[in-house]
């Protein structure tokens, strides 16, 4: 079994097999009817051949999980267009050959009858992939299901001359002998046939009668669930990716619904767990998130083997896929034997036992970005719609709810008294509402989610709708964190590994249609790309930058030059991470520059409070930084200096590095 795990066909690969749409269809209207019909939704899926595999490859208690039923069933392949035609004449022999072994088994009683028709059904379950795996691999997922393996045999050897299997178990003589009557014209009356009915104490005349049974059922089946035997290619190619779209948000409701089951950070990474396997075919898989020390090491939110808390990986690794996937905010992929790679990338994979990793960075609970690593993950799937909205639903539920402060009674009657425009609003007030906040923020999500399918592959498109995803998770973070109790002590920074100029660029990218260009503002960008990722919170310094941007566009009334510059520097013999603002406006009064960082009243009205520089220096040396300017008739330039993970004295780079 250990082997498994290796072989180059992974039970992932299942989950893009192609499904019967009318099965997928019925099943799904005998799921609303709920617990009244369960035997009916049993008896539909077990028509199909991947779908019965599916659930049968899942833990004993799946059946009771039924939201994440749903968006198994929802987001399921199905057959359609013109690949139904060949579609249907598969499953045809998949449901023939399956009555047939059930009735033959039944008949000669030397076979469970229930093991014949699954090895029937999947005799031919190699036809339901476009990847065109062998039967012989396919036969490998059947294991599970039979500790002896005479079910993966069958499958395995259904299409063998029949006298090589004289002296095989009866599951595979069975299976072998369905599948030549079932597939050969006038099989009944070759020798070899006869002489494997006789093995049987079955005659040729019995055996016809079987088969024409077989072949009525499989044509009533087929009439059910629309694959008959003629089928014209459809044409409503557009109606058919109009069904497919709704059913993906379908199954995301259905998702949504999953995880709002989960009441603590355990529960969601073990409802993450049921989803992964469920859905994507992912059996192995944990969690590394920053240590006290900076390294990504190991946690128990998700079980994983003893050896892996043994390793430590330093965050500026650019060769292992962990630091690089929270570096770059990216999925990154690893393929075990890759010369160039991390061998402790290696070793975490053997460790799992796969062959491949995708990571992927996650807000943890307690505010820390980690990296979920999981294996041997179908190829594609971090571009899956599913796959994201199932990661953000995971991330939704490692949040707690604010709880509604209780309002105490009076004591006495009293009497309702209006609230001033002046008044404070109420805690509970802000907690109902930061709560309601919540809905509109995920739909907005959830409909990026969409754009992002429906848009394509193109990367300047795929950037914009990350930045707009990264900021509406930001809002939500800036939102939760209203209702923090002040009385409480305040908690333990969560850092995460933050890629200084991805933020520059990420900001940049966002404001110039917004900002710089209806202000008539040039832009740009200078990044030197040896700047490691930094320990910070990554919406503090967004933060920072945009008050800075912000102010700049605003002192330089009829235009100019922005330029944002980021470099290494060494300050007291400290490696430090440089970061300058600078514009072409006309420079700050003496008056204003000796104040600049005091909380003022703004002369420039609107909505400007005079806070965004006071603001800025607490958020800096919020992270350990320091923010100063200078500022003369020609320009002024804001300059951040961030402390680095590893001081060095070491001589820096001077890698010229190019202007945007």
């Amino acid at each position: 079994m250990q082997e498994l795990s290796h072989n180059s066909l992974k039970k992932s690969a299942l989950t893009a097999f192609l499904c019967a749409p009318g099965v997928v269809a019925e099943a799904l209207e005998q799921l609303t009817r709920g617990d009244a019909a369960q035997a009916e939704f049993i008896a539909c899926v077990r028509c199909d051949p991947v779908l019965a595999l599916r659930l049968r490859l899942q833990p004993a208690d799946f059946s009771l999980q039924h939201d994440l039923l749903r968006a198994l069933l929802l987001a399921a392949p199905v057959a359609s267009g013109a690949a139904q035609a060949g579609y249907a004449a598969h499953w045809r022999q998949s449901i023939g050959v399956a009555h047939l072994a059930q009735a033959l088994a039944a008949r000669a009683g030397v076979a469970d009858a229930e093991a014949a028709w699954t090895a029937g059904l999947a005799h031919n379950l190699a036809a339901y992939s476009d990847a065109a795996p062998s039967p012989a691999h396919t036969a490998d997922w059947l294991v599970e299901l039979d500790s002896d393996g005479w079910l993966a045999d069958a499958v395995r050897y259904h299409a063998e001359p029949l006298v090589r299997g004289r002296a095989a178990h009866p599951l595979v003589r069975i299976l072998q002998l369905a599948y030549q009557l079932v597939t050969r014209a006038d099989a009944v009356d070759s020798v070899d046939v006869r002489a494997a009915l006789a093995a049987l104490q079955m005659g040729a005349g019995e055996a016809a009668q079987l088969l024409g049974d077989s072949q009525r059922q499989a044509r009533q089946q087929a009439q059910r669930f629309g694959l008959v035997d003629v089928m014209a290619p459809s044409s409503g190619g557009g109606f058919e990716r109009l069904a497919r779209l709704y059913a993906v948000q379908a199954a995301q409701s259905a998702l949504h619904s999953h995880f709002r089951q989960a009441s603590g950070t355990g529960q969601a990474f073990a409802l993450l767990q049921n989803a992964s396997r469920a859905l994507f075919g992912i059996e192995r898989a944990c969690v590394f998130a920053p240590a006290g020390n900076g390294t990504l090491q190991v946690t128990q939110l998700i079980p994983a083997a003893a050896g892996l808390s043994a390793l430590a990986i330093p965050p500026d690794d650019a060769h292992s896929a962990l630091p690089r996937a929270l570096a770059r905010n990216a999925p990154q992929q690893f393929e075990r034997g890759e010369t160039d790679a991390a061998l402790v990338d290696e070793q975490i994979a053997r460790l799992l036992g796969v062959s491949r990793l995708m990571c992927q960075s996650l807000v943890l609970s307690d505010g820390r970005t980690g990296v979920l690593v999981v294996g041997d993950a179908l190829a594609g799937l971090d571009q899956s719609p599913l796959w994201r909205f199932t990661l953000a639903e995971c991330a939704e539920a490692l949040i707690p709810l604010p709880l509604a402060m209780p309002t105490p009674e009076p004591a006495v009657p009293t009497r309702a008294v209006p609230v001033a425009p002046g008044d404070d609003i109420s805690r509970d007030r802000v907690r109902r509402a930061v709560h309601e906040v919540a809905n509109p923020l995920t739909i907005m999500r959830n409909y990026v989610n969409l754009l992002s399918d429906r848009l394509g592959a193109d990367s300047a498109v795929q950037r914009d709708l990350g930045i707009i995803s990264d900021e509406i998770e930001r809002v939500a973070r800036i939102v939760r964190g209203i209702t923090a109790v002040e009385e409480n002590a305040p908690p333990a920074v969560a850092l995460e590994l933050v890629s200084v100029n991805n933020v520059v660029s990420e900001l940049v990218r966002m404001s110039l249609g917004t900002l710089f260009a209806p202000n008539k503002v040039n832009v740009q960008i200078d990044l030197n790309p040896d700047v490691p990722p930094l320990p910070l919170q990554k919406d503090l310094l967004k933060q920072v930058l945009f008050n800075l941007a912000k102010n700049a566009v605003e002192a330089m009334h009829a235009g100019g030059h922005l330029k944002f510059t980021t470099r290494l520097v060494d300050v007291d013999g400290l490696r430090q991470v440089e970061i300058e603002v600078a514009d072409t406006g006309p420079g700050l009064p003496a008056a204003v520059a000796s104040h600049l960082f005091e909380p003022v009243v703004s002369e420039k009205g609107g909505d400007h409070a005079g806070l965004g520089l006071t603001i800025s220096r607490s958020l800096v040396e919020r992270m350990s930084g320091h923010l100063s300017c200078t500022s003369t008739p020609q320009g002024t330039h804001f300059l951040i200096r961030l402390p680095t993970l590893q001081n060095s004295e070491a001589p820096l780079t001077t890698t010229r590095y190019g202007s945007m």
